[in-house]
């Protein structure tokens, strides 16, 4: 609380009183302050005094599609907190990076609990965080021998498991020297058909990739805007050739890179995404590609998912801020199911979704 200088006594003293005056002219019982706000969201609030700019419409408006989510997981036996990246198994049940509880839970796609591993635990000057625990783990992935990846991420590290969760090998330590083992906060890791493992390095800015044992096989990418230059990489995602998307969060855009077997990386194409405009800890988009070659990208403080074609060109998007299965909230990672569906991480609502676009009215061009 500000206290007021007191004027009840006059001590007669001139040089008193002036020096009372002086203070009552300075005192600032309260500290200056600016708030920035984006047009785009001003105009949402107040229509009053905002630029023209700020009443533009959503470009993607037209594209919305009318979804609801015909299958939510989370509450009594599955119990989420602050969701991220989801992985399907060959089976259809879904690992899921449970990141605000610091482990990893199996679930069928019906929300039958299957197994879960994992506790906090984090790095001292000492040692490295124990095997299996974790400090909010967000990448989650399963490869083609069942073994499943995780994104450690504040650990700045890999770790390997068994399906059922034995803990196998881990590779990774805090670091930006430019070394492949030195991560900074890894987001994502998929794996391909040759068992090599992609992991977003996000705060180096760059892609690293591993064979099954964690062994540094090659590294690509750098801060920038250029192809092949990254702000903030995310969500990785491959297709059925193996071509390698990145969400590349605050460039707003995705890059598609092919991959050879000896991992040279060309850049094939990119495209802009309208969104993706905040650099808040919740503004980590996911990425999923299906059979069909659309591309599903998360839009996390826009409470939606964005669907593309291989070419970028928008298909259509669904959601809207609100309670399940109508709304959705803080959207996490996105996982396919291989039959035209699309699995989505709440992350605000401790939920997962299932969606069947396929089944919605997608509008015209």
């Amino acid at each position: 609380r500000a206290e007021m200088p007191s004027q009840e006594a006059d001590t007669g003293n001139p040089k008193e009183a002036v020096n009372m005056a002086n203070i009552l002219a300075d005192w600032q019982p309260s500290d200056r302050m600016r708030m920035y706000i984006r047009n785009d969201v001003v105009a949402q609030m107040w229509r009053y005094g905002a630029s023209a700019a700020a009443a533009e419409t959503d470009p993607y408006a037209k594209k919305q599609m009318t979804l609801m989510a015909d299958r939510v997981l989370g509450g009594g036996e599955v119990q989420f907190q602050g969701p991220r990246g989801i992985a399907s198994a060959p089976d259809g049940s879904l690992y899921v990076a449970d990141t605000a509880n610091h482990r990893i839970v199996h679930v069928s796609a019906e929300g039958k609990m299957l197994g879960m591993w994992g506790s906090y635990g984090t790095a001292s000057e000492e040692s490295a965080a124990p095997p299996g625990a974790f400090n909010e783990p967000w990448g989650v992935a399963v490869g083609p021998d069942g073994n499943v990846y995780v994104a450690d991420t504040w650990n700045n590290r890999i770790q390997k498991f068994t399906a059922d969760g034995q803990f196998v090998t881990m590779w990774g330590t805090s670091g930006n020297d430019g070394s492949p083992y030195a991560l900074w906060g890894p987001r994502d890791v998929v794996v391909d058909k040759q068992g090599r493992v992609f992991v977003a390095d996000t705060g180096n800015k760059r892609i690293v990739v591993y064979d099954a044992d964690g062994k540094p096989l090659g590294q690509f990418g750098r801060g920038g805007i250029e192809a092949g230059e990254f702000s903030e990489p995310v969500g990785l995602a491959l297709d059925g050739a193996g071509n390698l998307y990145v969400a590349d969060t605050w460039n707003q855009r995705i890059q598609v890179f092919a991959v050879s077997s000896d991992l040279v990386f060309t850049p094939l194409r990119q495209w802009p995404v309208e969104a993706w405009y905040s650099q808040s800890p919740d503004n980590k988009p996911y990425l999923a590609v299906d059979s069909e070659g659309r591309v599903f990208a998360g839009d996390p403080e826009g409470y939606r998912v964005l669907a593309f074609d291989a070419d970028g060109k928008l298909l259509y998007w669904w959601g809207q801020w609100g309670m399940p299965p109508e709304g959705m909230g803080t959207v996490g990672g996105l996982a396919t199911d291989g039959q035209g569906g699309v699995w989505v991480a709440d992350a605000e609502h401790g939920q997962l979704l299932h969606f069947s676009p396929s089944a919605g009215a997608p509008p015209g061009p």
